[in-house]
């Protein structure tokens, strides 16, 4: 059922089997997953069934570097389904060597391997809709031709490797409805947790303290509890339950709110392509179960082992919109009304759209828009159709190059940094709860990866005669350092490792030395990978409550045998 907090008496007390914070991906997933399995679950979530902007000011925070991170409250959405309300719907699993870890990538590495996390990858494509567990061109795309650029040919580079596509599904709409009907989950709207309360010694949670406004407080008492507030809120939880700890629930080694990551992107400049004997695929495609997909340019994993280099990934895209020299009115139309939507773009996705850069150049855009009115129309029915009227929508405009000429739009690992951090200012919130201060930071070695990606790159196109680099190499690391910024991936603030020396959380997603407290977030991954984190939080969020009904499995399992053997309990 679903109930509205506000409607429950001050100190009011729940008791209950497990106890979830937070109602986006991962919550939901896991909510989902315990449906009738005979647990008393409660389902806390800050916000209501749509967007509130006095519950979503409770994101707002300070940041250390504005120009390099967008605002707090900007790209996540503190509502019943999350960020799942507006998020891009692009999906891939994260690689085998994502989980390895590298000597030259200090602090990686994880405790579960790829091939433990397979086979939740395979049930998370049910909740994202994603068909097939299947990201290589040449068995999901069968029926299409195999070359992404004819005549191409790497033992360095490949061009097999896809980004699938959600609907985007909404957890909200999708989950929703089940999670009405059950008799054992309770979800709770504008149910605010404030406080993680701890036993003196600080190894087992006793309850949550929950506000519905700033005058009604209740409590939550469960036997478990699972934060999965997302990758910054977590961290906020954690670090601001000090009443115990000075530093905060699970925070013994000053680990809580370190590492923070999120992907180094951006475009890299353009590529001239000289195919030889047949169409560059530059498009989005469809596989057989109609879901959109998109080739990627990538390293092999061989070539950044041999030398030392992060996971990297490129696209292949449409001149920078905000430049008017493009000459394309639907560019152009894009970045004029984008504009006026900074609210919904990451900086990560473009940074002259994010707010950070001015308007700039409006009469050339405007002349191209009446220049070009004809494409303009043209298109714009075909995103009507496309994109706004079926449930599987198109993921975003692309066009193609009448001189096969197309910019390179990279998505890079970033490297574990201990001095990248999250942590809380000074100022407090309604509530009166410590606001999000977060200092993002990238090294060298994020930078210099991706220049040598694009290097190899650039001479695997050139070795095969295929194209050609239009920019200067040596540019490039000193244009990524200026440019790049991030937003809306917050990763590692809480990451895994099998030793409490090494991470917040142990390979079940439980925070070490607590007994019954759990993290169901992308803040558990010890490393970014190449891949937006919604498909491996989805992933963990099914692992982990799998885990929890083993626990219970075990559990019955042993009384039964008390029970037999007559022993009192």
């Amino acid at each position: 059922m679903i109930i509205d907090a506000r409607q429950l008496p001050t100190g009011h007390a729940i008791e209950c089997d497990i106890c979830i914070v937070g109602a986006g991906a991962a919550g939901i997933t896991v909510a989902n997953e315990l449906l009738n399995s005979g647990k008393d679950v409660v389902l806390l979530e800050s916000g209501g069934a749509r967007s509130e902007p006095r519950i979503q000011d409770l994101y707002t925070g300070q940041v250390v570097a504005p120009s390099k991170h967008g605002r707090l409250d900007l790209y996540r959405q503190r509502r019943f389904g999350g960020t799942t309300a507006v998020w891009g719907g692009r999906c891939a699993p994260f690689d085998e060597i994502d989980f390895e870890a590298r000597p030259y990538v200090p602090y990686s590495g994880w405790p579960i391997r790829k091939a433990d996390l397979d086979s939740y990858y395979l049930r998370a494509h049910r909740y994202c809709d994603l068909g097939d567990y299947d990201y290589d061109s040449c068995s999901a795309l069968c029926n299409q031709p195999a070359e992404m650029i004819p005549g191409f040919r790497s033992a360095e580079v490949r061009t097999d490797r896809l980004w699938r596509y959600s609907l985007p599904t909404d957890f909200a709409s999708a989950f929703g409805e089940a999670l009405r009907r059950s008799h054992d989950i309770t979800v709770y709207l504008h149910a605010n947790c404030l406080s993680i309360r701890a036993d003196q010694n600080c190894t087992t949670v006793d309850h949550l303290e929950v506000a519905s406004s700033r005058s009604k407080r209740f409590t939550v008492r469960a036997m478990q509890y699972i934060l999965a507030a997302g990758g910054l809120e977590v961290t906020r939880l954690l670090l601001g339950s000090n009443d115990v700890h000075p530093r905060g629930v699970g925070n013994s080694r000053d680990l809580v709110g370190r590492f923070y990551l999120s992907h180094m992107t951006g475009d890299l400049g353009e590529v001239h392509f000289l195919p030889k004997g047949g169409e560059i695929l530059w498009n989005y495609e469809r596989t057989a179960d109609r879901v959109y997909c998109r080739r990627s340019i990538s390293i092999t994993e061989e070539k950044q082992r041999s030398d030392e280099l992060l996971n990297f990934r490129g696209t292949l895209s449409h001149p920078p919109i905000e430049d008017p020299g493009h000459g394309n009115g639907v560019l152009s139309s894009m970045y004029l009304i984008k504009k006026y939507l900074v609210r919904r773009i990451p900086p990560e996705y473009s940074r002259s759209l994010s707010g950070m850069a001015p308007l700039q150049r409006t009469s050339e855009h405007v002349g191209n828009v009446i220049r070009d009115s004809a494409n303009v129309a043209s298109f714009s029915s075909a995103w009507i159709r496309q994109r706004l009227l079926p449930k599987r929508k198109l993921p975003s405009a692309v066009f193609r190059s009448k001189t096969n000429t197309y910019t390179l739009h990279f998505d890079s690992e970033q490297s574990p940094n201990i001095d990248s951090r999250v942590g809380l200012s000074d100022t407090t919130d309604t509530f009166g709860i410590r606001r999000l201060a977060v200092d993002w930071r990238f090294v060298d070695l994020d930078v210099q990866s991706v220049v040598r990606s694009c290097e190899l790159i650039s001479m695997a196109f050139e070795r095969c005669g295929v194209g050609r680099m239009l920019f200067r190499p040596e540019l490039m690391a000193d244009y990524i350092r200026s440019s790049c910024s991030v937003g809306s991936h917050h990763i590692g603030t809480t990451r895994m490792a099998s030793s409490p020396s090494r991470g917040v959380v142990d390979e079940n997603c439980r925070v070490h030395g607590i007994n019954n407290l759990y993290i169901a977030s992308s803040s558990v991954f010890p490393t970014s990978g190449v891949a937006n984190p919604t498909l491996t939080i989805v992933a963990l969020a099914i692992r982990l409550a799998d885990h929890l009904q083993e626990i219970r499995r075990l559990e019955k399992r042993d009384l039964d045998a008390l029970n037999r053997e007559g022993c009192p309990i």
